[in-house]
């Protein structure tokens, strides 16, 4: 849902928050997505053609009617319940630039599996933008912009179309896609796992210009410094409800179906590909194949948790969202990149698109699938291998043995995912 705000590609950097107001954040999020200002940005962006996944209602030509209010009611509603049920993760420096690195040097050769989420509903935060939306726009007065958009968090929930008949009988619900060749519905038996790409807002981009123009609004330039009154207004007349992202698009990922397709830059499934490298990092805690480590922030015992939970709903303000946790993931000691490399990187990132990493890790890291149970290829004939589990680990470069014998082509080749409707 393409509603953000953009800046130019000079210095920007975001700037995320810290753990310990990471649950705060999401919060916020959630009543955000609730309020009537969600609702209008959201209704605003699907009349501008601004949606990746749409739901119409389920009549003969939908698309006929002006249906922005109505789908931006139940994506809203969707999303307040996908907040309120995630767990919280803040995805470190230098987690981020591997992940960003895996995903540039190759897609995941695995199909696509619910069981590579860390939890059935999440929201994560990067340190670091995973990507960016760029595009150019031109001012009344001819000039050219080009504006990025940097992708900095993400929040998931296992999807069917069946769990979005929220609005009960009477009230059937369709679901649209943009194809190549134009809009295709998604089938009722799809089964898939969605996600909602948010952008950061001005006032948490510090370095960006207040002279650096962020937008258009009835073709003229915005610049930083507008957008962080406007949010500063905002955020003052509606402290309660304010939310401190922007909903910027969404994605489908069908379960079953491979990323196997060139990539187009900047696109949600190109930050997907990026995700999904995070998810499966973030399964390899243990043994020779470790990558990160977690780390539980408790922000709230469960005593506090519950006197929370009943004083909002005393308030009215809502439900507590998340499990009052934290989860700080980062890499392994061993696996961390020496310091003046990462300093090279964030140096050379400007914060509006996706981090550097090349001073860390000259290649990318590559991808091996390992078998879980070796002797099964002794074991069993051909006909039996079928139902043979393997696991997909990310290997950076430092384990990959002499340099002479690489293990991977050189070149940097992108990938797409293919949606199947």
């Amino acid at each position: 849902m393409t509603t953000g705000t953009a800046g130019q590609s000079k210095a920007g950097r975001w700037t995320a928050p810290p753990p310990a107001a990471l649950l705060s954040w999401q919060q916020r999020q959630e009543r955000f997505t609730r309020s009537n200002l969600c609702l209008e940005e959201l209704a605003l962006a699907i009349r501008n053609g601004g949606w990746s996944i749409l739901p119409v209602p389920d009549v003969p030509n939908p698309m006929a009617l002006d249906i922005a209010d109505w789908a931006a009611k139940v994506l809203a509603s969707q999303e307040s319940l996908r907040l309120e049920q995630a767990r919280t993760y803040s995805f470190g420096a230098n987690a981020t630039g591997m992940a960003v690195a895996a995903a540039a040097g190759s897609p995941p050769k695995e199909k696509i599996t619910a069981s590579r989420l860390p939890s059935p509903s999440g929201l994560i935060v990067f340190a670091d933008p995973i990507g960016h939306h760029a595009e150019t726009v031109t001012a009344a007065d001819g000039r050219r912009l080009e504006l990025h958009t940097p992708i900095v968090a993400a929040s998931w929930s296992l999807w069917g179309s069946e769990q979005m008949q929220h609005l009960g009988p009477g009230h059937p619900i369709a679901w649209f896609c943009h194809e190549e060749d134009g809009l295709a519905r998604l089938p009722d038996t799809m089964r898939g796992i969605w996600v909602t790409f948010y952008s950061a807002r001005p006032c948490d981009l510090p370095d960006l210009p207040d002279d650096a123009p962020v937008g258009l609004a009835d073709g003229q330039p915005v610049t930083a410094a507008m957008a962080r009154r406007h949010n500063a207004l905002l955020s003052r007349r509606y402290n309660d409800v304010w939310g401190p992202m922007h909903w910027h698009d969404e994605a489908l990922l069908p379960i079953g179906e491979n990323f196997d397709k060139e990539l187009q830059p900047g696109t949600p499934y190109e930050w997907a590909n990026v995700l999904y490298t995070a998810w499966q990092m973030m399964q390899q805690q243990s043994g020779a194949a470790q990558l990160v480590e977690i780390k539980n922030h408790n922000l709230l015992p469960p005593a506090a948790r519950k006197k929370a939970k009943a004083k909002a709903k005393q308030s009215g303000l809502g439900p507590t969202v998340g499990d009052g946790v934290v989860r700080v993931v980062d890499l392994t000691a061993s696996q961390r990149p020496a310091q003046a490399d990462a300093e090279r990187d964030a140096a050379a990132s400007d914060g509006r698109r996706k981090v550097e990493w090349k001073f860390r890790w000259k290649v990318p890291p590559y991808r091996r699938m390992t078998c879980t149970n070796p002797r099964l290829h002794h074991e069993l004939n051909d006909g039996d291998l079928k139902y043979h589990a393997h696991r997909e680990d990310l290997v950076p470069e430092a384990t990959k043995g002499p340099k002479d014998k690489p293990l991977r082509k050189k070149g940097g080749t992108t990938y797409t995912f293919e949606t199947t409707v």
